[in-house]
Protein backbone atom coordinates (compact mmCIF):
# COMPACT_ATOMS: atom_id res chain seq x y z
CA UNK A 1 0.00 0.00 0.00
CA UNK A 2 1.40 3.43 -0.94
CA UNK A 3 1.92 6.08 1.70
CA UNK A 4 -0.90 8.03 0.02
CA UNK A 5 -3.30 5.09 0.45
CA UNK A 6 -2.01 4.48 3.96
CA UNK A 7 -2.71 8.11 4.90
CA UNK A 8 -6.27 7.83 3.61
CA UNK A 9 -6.86 4.58 5.50
CA UNK A 10 -5.39 6.09 8.69
CA UNK A 11 -7.75 9.06 8.35
CA UNK A 12 -10.68 6.71 7.64
CA UNK A 13 -9.90 4.77 10.82
CA UNK A 14 -9.50 7.96 12.86
CA UNK A 15 -12.88 9.31 11.72
CA UNK A 16 -14.60 5.94 12.20
CA UNK A 17 -13.28 5.63 15.74
CA UNK A 18 -14.50 9.10 16.70
CA UNK A 19 -17.98 8.61 15.25
CA UNK A 20 -18.14 5.03 16.52
CA UNK A 21 -18.82 3.45 13.15
CA UNK A 22 -17.09 0.72 11.20
CA UNK A 23 -14.37 2.07 8.91
CA UNK A 24 -16.18 0.50 5.94
CA UNK A 25 -19.04 2.97 6.52
CA UNK A 26 -16.71 5.94 6.00
CA UNK A 27 -16.78 6.04 2.22
CA UNK A 28 -14.42 8.32 0.34
CA UNK A 29 -17.17 10.66 -0.86
CA UNK A 30 -19.81 10.22 1.84
CA UNK A 31 -20.57 13.54 3.51
CA UNK A 32 -19.32 13.58 7.07
CA UNK A 33 -22.61 15.13 8.20
CA UNK A 34 -24.43 12.17 6.60
CA UNK A 35 -22.33 9.93 8.84
CA UNK A 36 -23.65 11.88 11.82
CA UNK A 37 -20.53 13.96 12.49
CA UNK A 38 -21.58 16.78 14.81
CA UNK A 39 -19.62 19.91 15.73
CA UNK A 40 -18.01 18.31 18.78
CA UNK A 41 -16.87 15.30 16.76
CA UNK A 42 -15.53 17.62 14.04
CA UNK A 43 -13.42 19.39 16.67
CA UNK A 44 -12.20 16.01 17.92
CA UNK A 45 -11.30 14.95 14.37
CA UNK A 46 -9.35 18.19 13.83
CA UNK A 47 -7.59 17.83 17.17
CA UNK A 48 -6.61 14.22 16.50
CA UNK A 49 -5.30 15.09 13.02
CA UNK A 50 -3.29 17.99 14.44
CA UNK A 51 -1.79 15.77 17.11
CA UNK A 52 -1.12 12.75 14.92
CA UNK A 53 0.45 14.66 12.02
CA UNK A 54 1.87 17.65 13.94
CA UNK A 55 -0.23 20.11 11.94
CA UNK A 56 -1.95 23.35 12.86
CA UNK A 57 -5.43 23.62 11.36
CA UNK A 58 -7.52 26.77 11.58
CA UNK A 59 -11.24 26.24 12.08
CA UNK A 60 -11.89 28.26 8.92
CA UNK A 61 -9.77 25.79 6.93
CA UNK A 62 -11.79 22.81 8.10
CA UNK A 63 -15.21 24.26 7.27
CA UNK A 64 -14.89 23.32 3.59
CA UNK A 65 -13.86 19.76 4.35
CA UNK A 66 -16.93 17.60 3.95
CA UNK A 67 -15.80 14.06 3.03
CA UNK A 68 -12.96 11.65 3.72
CA UNK A 69 -11.52 12.48 0.30
CA UNK A 70 -11.46 16.18 1.12
CA UNK A 71 -9.90 15.50 4.55
CA UNK A 72 -7.27 13.37 2.82
CA UNK A 73 -6.46 16.04 0.20
CA UNK A 74 -6.28 18.73 2.87
CA UNK A 75 -3.91 16.76 5.15
CA UNK A 76 -1.81 15.70 2.17
CA UNK A 77 -1.43 19.34 1.07
CA UNK A 78 -0.54 20.47 4.61
CA UNK A 79 2.09 17.73 4.93
CA UNK A 80 3.55 18.57 1.51
CA UNK A 81 3.72 22.28 2.36
CA UNK A 82 5.49 21.49 5.62
CA UNK A 83 7.99 19.24 3.84
CA UNK A 84 8.75 22.04 1.40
Amino acid sequence: MSSNATLKEDLRALIAEIIEKDASEVGDDVLLRDLGVDSMQAIEIISDIERRYQLKIAESEFKNITTLSSVHRFVEEKLAARAG
